[in-house]
């Protein structure tokens, strides 16, 4: 006979036991600044374009060409959110100008995008709720690290802007692993890293199929995370209606994090 709290739906609403907790980066902690950065860089650029390199920039042929660069061009470990040279190479190409101005002016560009993006993490408006969601976690003694897909320089120069940085023990990213997720040697590195068993591993990402099927395939706890509209890219985002595999819990405000784990 199934007792009452032994049943699915009783162990659902029960707190998620792990004593370490590991988040992805990408549009969990940190939204695509992409959609919202484009406009005011290309102006950047169109200027640095004109007073450095005395060339006329066509804002609207190189916004064009870099957005679709951005969302068509992949390569291994490539950070989307941070930019990459090649597809502000693409950008400027698209928009007629020579090879030698262009590998000199995409780097300015580049900048331009980075410091732009400093400067939007450093007002972003879920910087309160990350803070104290991250510190309470802290003060329950939760072991608290950074697992993503990215370059290695990206989890820590923006949650250092976003002031979060030091809430973190470990930052790791597949750069430096070598694979990507959803390979599930990710979080067998990640555990060799942390000193952490994978069974103690609760991770908290908004991909069913990146971070939920791949935690649970490595064996570790799977938090779903579901971002509010808001600060969802107009572009794409994840079909949560389609799950290949059931995450242990499901939230919609990061602060939920609190109640659904002990």
């Amino acid at each position: 006979m199934v007792r009452p709290e032994d049943s699915p739906k009783m162990k659902e609403k029960e707190p998620l036991v792990g004593n370490s907790i590991v988040f992805d980066w990408g549009n969990t902690l940190v939204f695509d600044p992409f959609d919202t950065l484009l406009p005011t860089v290309t102006e950047r650029a169109v200027v640095i374009a004109r007073d450095i390199f005395h060339v006329d920039l066509d804002r609207e042929k190189f916004a064009d060409a870099w957005a679709s660069a951005n969302s068509t061009l992949n390569f291994q470990f490539a950070s989307h959110f941070s930019q990459e040279e090649p597809w502000i190479q693409a950008g400027l190409k698209g928009a007629g100008i020579s090879d030698n101005i262009r590998a000199l002016l995409a780097p300015h560009i580049l900048a331009e995008y980075r410091n732009s993006f400093r400067d939007l993490l450093q007002s972003d408006p879920r910087k309160e709720e990350l803070k104290e969601t991250l510190e309470a976690l802290h003060n329950r003694g939760k072991h608290l690290a950074v697992l993503s897909n990215d370059r290695s320089f990206t989890p820590v120069a923006t949650l250092t802007w976003l002031g979060v940085a030091n809430f973190f023990d470990h930052f790791l990213t597949s750069e430096e692993i070598g694979v990507e997720k959803p390979d599930r040697r990710v979080f067998e590195v990640a555990s060799e890293r942390f000193g952490r068993p994978i069974s103690d591993v609760i991770y908290v990402g908004d991909d069913p199929i990146r971070d939920v099927q791949c935690a649970h395939r490595a064996g570790a706890k799977a938090i779903l995370y579901v971002p509010p509209e808001q600060y969802r890219s107009t572009k794409s985002w994840r079909d949560y209606s389609v799950s290949p595999d059931k995450e242990d819990r499901r939230v919609e405000r990061f602060s939920d994090l609190l109640k659904v784990i002990a």
